[in-house]
């Protein structure tokens, strides 16, 4: 059901009513909720918390698991690694981010969530950062391309993603937030209750500039902790005007702690970059007729030599070897001069093994589905409740309202029981209490 209007809270039982500073444009959005926060930094921030208050409580519970599961750590490590390598960095160097997890804070304890602390939302947000950083064999966790002149039907751009991570994971990414900043540009992002930045990396601004990444895996260096990523992306996307304010701001002070194929469009020059950011290493291509896309692999020979392990770039029996095949027959045979929002949406639920040679459901499409397969490696085990758990599309004339097409559940719109997954395989019978059916939703418009 569509909500416009705001929501007034008081400060106290005498207080008159003060403003909140945002509202829910879509509390159930074919799986999405839809919200708007503007104003300076502890503001936005305040609405923020206020209006995702129960969906911060929710991820508090499931933080420790995350931790546990996922970064291979204790609570108690991994608070005392964030707040004692993160904490002090955001709190010196981005002051304006630092004030508004304040707000969503104090947002988010005054709605009635008392337990979301200042010291919680930077650990949460930290989240990818330490989970990169501590576990560099972690498994690709997204699909995307970008095109732009003969590369589309209508010359514009035309982006894609979807994301793939654990199911338990996946249910907490439902959020999409335009944000109105006093101060630079705003932006609309699909993300999680308590984050300054995307956290799945699908973001839209006011400047004209679209972005979207895939990780690059099996990196193997050790880098010295500089700025976290979520804060060099949320800086670029508040604050770059240019291809080159976005390469300066992510270059600066680099973490080394999320190695990535950034794709980014400006529709203002028709023109297309992938920015590939591993530590000490980075590639910069740029085009305005063509297409770029990110498979969990580093196009650059030098930075996937010098900074990784990836053997899969061509190998076809693997997910990124055979997603790089696919992409490349879709995007530059098939689709070649016809791109757009429709095939768009075909191309990031295409479901082809080339390994196999036949559609099929499984580990190596563009729109991946470990939950059926029996194939497995280091990190995935077989029928795992993994895969791609969203996408979106964007054309040019959608990306100067800020608007998009999103998909939640997989790209393909697939139904996923539980229940019946657990009665299947009963290994998950532990893991799967923590995760919530995909009711098979329908491509939906996300608009302000």
């Amino acid at each position: 059901m569509t909500t416009h209007k705001h929501i007034h809270i008081h400060k106290n039982k005498t207080s008159k009513k003060k403003q909140l500073y945002g509202h829910n444009i879509d509390t159930n959005k074919n799986g999405w909720k839809v919200i708007s926060i503007y104003g300076d930094a502890f503001d936005r921030g305040f609405a923020h918390g206020t209006l995702l208050y129960k969906e911060l409580s929710a991820i508090k519970k499931a933080f420790p698991i995350f931790v546990k599961e996922y970064c291979d750590m204790s609570l108690e490590e991994y608070m005392k690694v964030s707040l004692h390598t993160i904490k002090p960095i955001i709190k010196e160097h981005f002051h304006e981010f630092y004030q508004e997890l304040q707000g969503i804070s104090q947002g988010a304890r005054r709605a009635g969530a008392k337990t979301i602390t200042l010291d919680f939302l930077i650990a949460w947000n930290s989240y990818l950062s330490l989970y990169n950083y501590q576990n560099t064999k972690w498994s690709g966790r997204c699909s995307a391309f970008i095109a732009t002149g003969n590369a589309t039907r209508n010359g514009d751009i035309i982006m894609a993603h979807n994301t793939h991570c654990s199911f338990f994971e996946s249910q907490f990414f439902n959020i999409i937030l335009y944000v109105y900043p006093t101060t630079g540009h705003s932006f609309v992002m699909q993300t999680a209750a308590g984050y300054i930045a995307s956290g799945v990396d699908w973001f839209i601004t006011s400047s004209g500039i679209m972005g979207c990444e895939t990780t690059i895996s099996n990196v193997n260096y050790n880098s010295e902790f500089g700025f976290p990523y979520f804060c060099r992306i949320r800086q670029a996307m508040q604050y770059g005007d240019t291809f080159d304010d976005y390469c300066s701001i992510m270059d600066y002070k680099n973490a080394g702690d999320y190695a990535s194929s950034w794709l980014f469009g400006n529709i203002h020059t028709n023109e297309i970059m992938l920015y590939e950011q591993g530590y000490k290493y980075k590639s910069i291509q740029r085009t305005k007729n063509g297409v770029y896309y990110g498979f969990n692999s580093a196009m650059n020979n030098t930075l996937r030599k010098k900074e990784t392990d990836d053997i899969d770039h061509t190998n076809i029996t693997t997910s990124s070897g055979c997603r790089h095949q696919r992409f490349e027959e879709l995007l530059n045979k098939r689709y070649k001069g016809v791109i757009d929002t429709n095939n768009a949406k075909k191309i990031i639920a295409d479901h082809y093994d080339c390994y196999l040679e036949k559609n099929r459901m499984g580990t190596r499409g563009i729109c991946k589905h470990n939950e059926v397969s029996e194939e497995h490696n280091e990190t995935d085990y077989p029928y795992s409740m993994f895969g791609t758990v969203d996408a979106k599309t964007v054309n040019s004339e959608m990306a100067k309202k800020m608007e998009f097409l999103a998909i939640y559940g997989s790209a393909c719109g697939r139904r996923f029981s539980i229940k019946k997954h657990i009665e299947n395989y009963p290994y998950y019978k532990k893991s799967g209490k923590f995760v919530k059916d995909f009711i098979g939703y329908d491509w939906v418009l996300i608009e302000k």
